[in-house]
This record gives C-alpha cells, structure tokens and sequence, in this order.
C-alpha cells in the first residue's frame, strides 16, 4: 500500500494520523499501567472500626486481626482473634428520661420525680462489651480495582462469628494491600441478627518484622 501527500491538503491528512496514533499509543501506554497494577500479595496485621448491628442493639465494632491475600490465586483469608462490639446497656434507671429538644436541637435528660433536668449520663445506661472469634475465607472475582489511583481488589465470601452471635456470615467488601507495606479495607458482613460495616487498617507482618 503507497501513500503519498501533497501539498497542505495531504500536511494537514499527515497531521490528523500522527494524532491519532500518538493518542492510541497514550493510551495503550495507560491501559498498560493500570494492568500491571495488580496488589501484592501478603499477611497482614489489622485493626478496624465500623458499626455492628445485632439484637441487643446497634454499637461500635473494633475488630482485630490477621489478613492473609493472594491475588494470584484470587483468594483471601481473614482471621479476627479479637472481634469487639461495644453497645450502650439497657439497665437505665427508669427515674430518668431521655428526648430530643427540638427547640435547642438536643438531647435533654429529666428526672421525672423531680420534672428537672439531670446530668445526661443519668439516661445513659451501661455499656455492654461482645466479645467473639470470626473468620472467613474469600474468592477475589476482580483481582485488580483502581480507586482513587490506589489498586486493591474486590472479595465476597463467606465466614463463621463463633459468639456474640453465633452465626455464619457473608462478606463482601474490597482490600487495598501496598508495595510500601501497609493496607486498608471496606467491608460489610451479614448474617443471623448480624451486620457489621467498618474499615481496617494494616500492617505486612513481613515488612513489620524487618524494622526489629
């Protein structure tokens, strides 16, 4: 196949193709990048924080643990030796009242033998503390997600909370391990009178036992 240009015509033809290839070529070059992006894999040491939600009432969830990933083989392991739920108690004393001031937009306290206000922790009762073991093993169906120019990936599966409830679970959520050694994490989890959503934070136990 011959080609030939001539005069401005043919220039300005020229002009328009070498564009082209050179804006297929960037972004063949981007595509490239975003490939080989793909999250290390590693043991981790987490921490996390979210809300848990269970019969007795909604509360605060601190799971702690171990995650264990490996794109490659597109599957994750996650071990929560310490899986923490903090919920407001509900032997309040009844004396006391608790509602909402429209007026001043908060929450008042009454002592109804005195119709006065009392002190807010009055209404507030004690915290109970849920205590359990949860793992779960994970299938990762995307390998390699970009979000926010940071690569994770994507992971649903299924686990078993021991305690606190006693139940199975599933799991569903994305984990962002790092070259530098660190990680973070979204996830939900359901099951029997169980949901909790939080994120993590972690550590690669083989990069942390470099710094001893």
């Amino acid at each position: 196949m011959r080609l030939e240009l001539r005069g401005a015509k043919g220039w300005r033809t020229a002009a328009i193709l070498l564009t082209l290839l050179a804006t297929a070529n960037v972004s063949l070059a981007q595509r490239l990048i975003v490939e080989d992006q793909t999250p290390p894999g590693g043991v981790f040491a987490t921490v996390g924080m979210g809300v848990i939600d269970v019969e007795e009432g909604t509360g605060l969830g601190l799971p702690l643990g171990f995650t264990a990933i490996a794109p490659s083989y597109r599957i994750m392991a996650t071990i929560n030796v310490l899986d923490l739920g903090l919920l407001q108690g509900s032997d309040r004393d009844p004396r006391y009242f608790q509602y909402f001031d429209t007026t001043f937009g908060q929450q008042l306290c009454v002592d109804t033998a005195t119709n006065r206000l009392a002190p807010y922790d009055r209404c507030a009762g004690d915290t109970n503390l849920l205590r359990s073991l949860s793992a779960d093993i994970n299938f990762l169906p995307v390998t390699t997600v970009i979000v926010g120019s940071k690569p994770g990936s994507l992971h649903v599966g299924m686990g078993w909370r021991i305690s606190d409830p006693r139940t199975a679970y599933a799991t569903f959520g994305m984990f962002f391990p790092s070259h530098a050694g660190g990680s973070a994490s979204v996830r939900l989890s359901m099951g029997k009178r169980y949901i909790s959503l939080g994120f993590a934070w972690g550590m690669d136990l083989r990069r942390a036992l470099t710094l001893f």
